[in-house]
């Protein structure tokens, strides 16, 4: 038997797999980021070893020569280093994670926004609200949608879907379309932001969103929606955002009542 397997080779297998092939990169490289995460996340901590390389390329259902050139890459990273005959090592100090911090309070989203610079791909005018619970608020009389991934220091971290009220959308058009939204809602002297509800759950990259933050096809991502309302009660701003699980985390400080 011909044991000589090549990245192209490794082409078959379930629909799970085949997600994960046909997400942008090359194969290998979306190998190494899903060892990476895990390695972020703690599951193998520094100078732990790391299961063989027949057993990882078993659980991606990949070739051999595939893990190998993962591994390769993580140990050009500094993220893992190889010792001769003894297998492959969480390295004693893994490179620095820069981190974008979601946290609860305003002028810290305000800041992180602040950063943060959106590419778009879609817009419509005058479409109706998205869903909107009760409570959320009453909506606006319609609303400018539009499709953007945010981008920090030149890195995607976000793919948005973003609904702001049509009537302040046409105040300042420009600024809307090149900045961030809320930011732009914030300068408003006579729009008071009264209120922001978030929910947060957790999910997995599908293959357009695995596209438009270069990550693999199924990695972690956390799924934030936002709704805004002013003091009148209506809806001005409504985000549904989809974020990198390696890049992004949410921070909240709880203090404990006396």
């Amino acid at each position: 038997m011909d044991s000589r397997v090549t990245d192209t080779q490794d082409r078959q297998g379930s629909p799970g797999q085949n997600a994960l092939r046909s997400g942008r990169g090359k194969l290998y490289e979306q190998i190494a980021t899903l060892i990476r995460n895990e390695i972020v996340s703690g599951r193998w901590v520094p100078g732990e070893r790391l299961p063989s390389l027949g057993t990882l390329a078993e659980r991606h259902g990949v070739a051999l020569v595939t893990v190998r050139q993962a591994v390769a890459l993580l140990e050009e990273d500094g993220i893992v280093r190889r010792r001769q005959g003894k297998g492959t090592f969480v390295s004693d100090t893994l490179p620095e994670q820069k981190w974008l911090k979601l946290e609860s309070n305003w002028q810290s989203m305000l800041k992180m926004w602040g950063r943060s610079k959106p590419r778009l791909l879609k817009v419509a005018d005058d479409v109706a609200s998205p869903f909107l619970a009760e409570e959320d608020g009453k909506p606006a009389r319609s609303y400018r949608y539009m499709r953007r991934v945010h981008m920090a220091d030149g890195v995607p971290y976000a793919v948005v879907d973003i609904y702001v009220d049509q009537d302040l959308y046409a105040r300042a058009p420009n600024k809307f379309d090149s900045e961030m939204v809320v930011v732009v809602l914030d300068r408003f002297e006579d729009v008071s932001l009264t209120s922001v509800r978030q929910r947060l759950t957790i999910g997995s990259a599908d293959l357009e969103t695995a596209e438009l933050l270069n990550i693999p096809v199924n990695a972690p991502v956390g799924k934030m929606r936002r709704v805004l309302k002013d003091q009148h009660g209506t809806v001005i701003y409504v985000g549904e955002a989809i974020y990198r699980g390696d890049l992004v985390r949410l921070e909240r400080e709880i203090q404990r009542p006396d």
